[in-house]
């Protein structure tokens, strides 16, 4: 009887840790695009009434950003990124931000981009749909597209610290230096930190 209940014990732990094994690569597999996907087209009607097309924004590439206006990774890159976004758009780049927290209303992105002086849209994410669309899980991450191709050629952090004075590689401006250049990305890939997107 002993060895009945034990071998019931085990089964049903080994079942258990399969069960958590699965569950955890089921979430890191499921949705958004990788470097070398093609990107669906979206469109987002934003609060400054414009409405923006992903695939008729006019550039060679599109930086798409999502960004928040409390996470305290995202705050320390404004510098950064209006530089890189003022450097960048006369040479075809498009940059756009967009805020997919449900917990920061449309009223306080558009006042957000106001106060931190960003050269580029600051679009309202409604229902987290691109979000979703496109795997975003942290704030700020980066999605670069190539608008001939509508395939993401760069995926992840901005750079590697969001201490300025502790910057060691500057993965998106490297990108599209070699972007523009004909090159290909040589680092394609990074992994995004910062804060989860709220949905």
């Amino acid at each position: 009887m002993k060895k009945i209940i034990l071998s019931v014990v085990c089964l049903l732990v080994v079942g258990a840790l399969t069960f958590n094994f699965v569950t955890a690569d089921e979430k890191t597999s499921v949705g958004g695009y990788k470097v070398g996907d093609a990107v669906k087209d979206f469109t987002i009607v934003n609060t400054d009434g414009v409405t923006y097309d992903l695939s008729k924004n006019g550039g060679k590439a599109t930086v798409v950003m999502f960004w928040s206006t409390q996470c305290p990774f995202v705050q320390p890159y404004t510098e950064r990124i209006n530089e890189l976004a003022k450097n960048y758009t006369d040479q075809g780049i498009v940059f756009w931000g967009i805020n997919s927290n449900k917990t920061e209303d449309a009223g306080s992105v558009a006042s957000h981009k106001e106060e931190k002086g960003y050269p580029f849209p600051m679009l309202k994410d409604l229902n987290n749909v691109v979000a979703d669309q496109f795997g975003a899980e942290r704030t700020p991450e980066v999605y670069v597209i190539d608008n001939a191709s509508m395939q993401v050629i760069y995926h992840g952090s901005i750079d590697d610290n969001k201490d300025a004075s502790s910057v060691t590689a500057t993965y998106l401006k490297n990108a599209l230096d070699q972007f523009l250049a004909g090159n290909a990305i040589t680092t394609a890939e990074t992994k995004s930190f910062g804060c989860t997107i709220k949905r």
